[in-house]
């Protein structure tokens, strides 16, 4: 089984159109934050409905979401969305936020969901990812060999996670604990992680040398598709404080939530590490280039230009 994880932008659906696989899948970062739910209905009806239901917002741009919709129209194949738990319930879970250093996020609402479909649906599949020629050091992380992930919600059940690792002798750490914690791409603080190999991942687009001019020449043609100018979640900690700034200007509804989280009773965390807050950031006025603690989400394990 092939698959194509698809992010929504220009890169991933560039690999959508000129490399069709059998299944096309995309984890929906979802929040409970009704305010930044898209406004154009037909955007919020089609969400609903490749959730079933379980949809009121993303914390990634309208923009994209729209972009999936019409991706799907243009390769004439389904796109299957799936999703974690919202990311208000990954925070509350927590008690702080992800930052460039824990991207805990990524591994519980993007990378969790797209495996438990592949994975139970279809066993180890091969994965194409859309990293281009000019990002081909990404491809050889380790995090996109082996993936972490949290056992009682991968399982349910502790029996069935001893059950799976004498079966398949996979690499394990350790996974005894019989109580939902979470994890992270780095590690666990109750050390309950199992490596499991889901995928083999393929860079299709590397083997044939597409580079970034090559993607951006084509979608010219295509007005209808709107991307953002920045991909993913539209607050991410990896997205400088510049960034940050400007996006509240793009997409005020969606940064709004993530300006909330920092306010939070039980959270004493921020987004940033300079413990400046995204609502103080909104109001400052940057006159050089401060605080560039990253360029973008660029190794992030979830971008894509």
């Amino acid at each position: 089984m092939i698959v194509n994880s698809l992010s929504g932008g220009r890169t991933s659906s560039y690999m959508a159109v000129h490399y069709p696989t059998d299944v096309n899948i995309f984890a929906c970062v979802c929040i409970d934050f009704p305010s930044a739910a898209p406004k154009d209905p037909a955007v919020l009806r089609y969400c609903e409905e490749k959730l079933n239901g379980n949809f009121i917002a993303s914390s990634e741009s309208v923009k994209t979401l729209k972009v999936l919709m019409l991706l799907e129209q243009k390769i004439g194949k389904e796109i299957v969305w799936v999703r974690g738990i919202s990311f208000d319930e990954l925070i509350d879970r927590e008690k702080f936020l992800p930052t460039w250093a824990r991207r805990f996020c990524t591994t519980n609402l993007k990378i969790l969901p797209i495996f438990k479909y592949l994975y139970f649906k279809y066993g180890v599949v091969r994965e194409q990812i859309g990293f281009r020629l000019d990002e081909a050091h990404r491809a050889y992380k380790k995090e996109h060999e082996l993936s972490i992930i949290e056992v009682y919600d991968l399982f349910g059940d502790i029996q069935e996670v001893k059950n799976y690792v004498k079966k398949n002798h996979r690499k394990t750490k350790s996974i005894i604990k019989d109580y939902p914690i979470s994890t992270n791409i780095f590690g666990s603080r109750r050390n309950n992680l199992i490596d499991i190999h889901w995928a083999d991942k393929e860079y299709p687009m590397i083997d044939d040398l597409i580079e970034h001019l090559v993607v951006l020449n084509y979608w010219k043609g295509y007005s209808e598709f709107d991307f953002p100018i920045e991909s993913n979640c539209q607050g991410c900690p990896n997205k400088n404080s510049i960034t940050i700034k400007n996006q509240f200007a793009v997409e005020p509804d969606v940064m709004n939530w993530f300006a909330l989280q920092e306010h939070k009773e039980k959270i004493k965390s921020t987004w940033h590490d300079d413990k400046i807050r995204y609502d103080q950031k909104r109001e400052m006025n940057f006159t050089d280039l401060m605080d560039l603690q990253s360029e973008s989400c660029n190794d992030g394990g979830c971008n894509d230009e």
